[in-house]
């Protein structure tokens, strides 16, 4: 599932450092969709690709440097950790003027930069339980075997609770996470979403049938129990969006 991780922007003037750290991040699982070393080119790419993660060099080529580049793109909500090699102290002061999620420091080891990502992610979002969401984009973050899948709010189908867990369906696979029922519920009923059992939200676009006489949803092929307390408000749901 590695595709529906991350998708990551690097930008570093040095391209061979550039690359060791685009080896290390397709090892831990992330896709990266560009390597760059400009800010010129950093800023097309940002712009048609609209990336999950930057990591930035402070000083790049073009220009603008990496500090500037990321004051200049700070209305896109896109996360960015800046990276330096010297002028440590000059460089982390200028970097704190101007948003961002983290700082890392050359020589970067594989290990240093899968927890500086987890870390920075965490510190930006609502810590549930073991796992963390945040409202950035109408996205949810699952980490999965050790890697952070950004998932888009509209493409959750349905979550179910079960035991102390939740188990999301997405359309880009299930997630299993320690948030509980109740907690989901907060942050995906503003969002659309309806509580169709006391073990499941749904996401009511994703809904293709209604048995009314079994009170069922059909959802992605899977059936979804509809309870009384729930059922008028998702025919009237459905009634709102065929009219």
């Amino acid at each position: 599932m590695s595709e529906f991780s991350l998708n990551i922007l690097i930008v570093e003037d040095d391209i061979s450092i550039g690359l060791e750290i685009e080896i290390m991040l397709k090892e831990i699982g992330y896709k990266v969709i560009d390597l760059v070393d400009s800010s010129g080119k950093a800023a097309r790419i940002i712009e048609k690709e609209n990336p999950d993660l930057i990591l930035m060099d402070v000083n790049i080529k073009g220009n603008l440097s990496g500090i500037e580049l990321a004051d200049n793109i700070a209305h896109l909500k896109i996360p960015i950790i800046f990276i330096t090699g010297y002028n440590l102290d000059k460089n982390f002061e200028l970097a704190s003027k101007v948003e961002n999620i983290g700082f890392l420091v050359k020589p970067i080891q594989k290990y240093t930069l899968q927890s500086t990502i987890e870390q920075a992610f965490k510190r930006m979002g609502e810590r549930k339980g073991n796992e963390f969401v945040f409202p950035v984009r109408n996205t949810m973050i699952f980490k999965k075997r050790g890697v952070l899948f950004r998932i888009k709010v509209a493409d959750i189908n349905f979550v179910k609770a079960s035991d102390d867990y939740t188990i999301t369906n997405t359309t880009e696979g299930e997630f299993v996470s320690t948030i509980r029922l109740f907690e989901m519920e907060e942050e995906l009923l503003p969002l659309g979403f309806v509580k169709s059992h006391r073990s499941f939200i749904i996401n009511p676009d994703k809904i293709l049938s209604f048995d009314t006489n079994n009170n069922e949803v059909m959802i992605e092929g899977i059936k979804i129990p509809v309870s009384r307390n729930n059922k008028s408000q998702i025919i009237e749901i459905l009634k709102n969006r065929n009219e």
